[in-house]
């Protein structure tokens, strides 16, 4: 059996839980700032995906839903423009 490996990325490239507590206070404060929108469209995102994984029968394992919930940190406008 292959170990999968690929995509692998450290902790701190996700955002935390005392993140997304900050990020539901600004959000309720209407106070948002930058980032912030990629964070709440991922998150809406994956949570319609393991929304439908559980409508189809096919409820993932701690170990997916755990790969599936992680919201990677939003990448700064200056790294962006260094890419294209």
């Amino acid at each position: 059996m292959k170990k999968k490996v690929d995509k692998i990325r450290p902790r701190e490239d996700f955002i935390s839980k005392e993140e997304i507590a900050a990020l539901i206070e600004r959000a309720e404060a209407q106070s948002l700032k930058e980032g912030d929108g990629q964070i709440i469209a991922e998150v809406i995102r994956k949570t319609v995906m393991i929304e439908q994984l559980v409508q189809e029968g096919r409820i993932p394992s701690r170990r997916k839903l755990r790969r599936l919930m992680a919201i990677p940190r939003p990448k700064d406008p200056d790294e962006k423009q260094s890419d294209a």
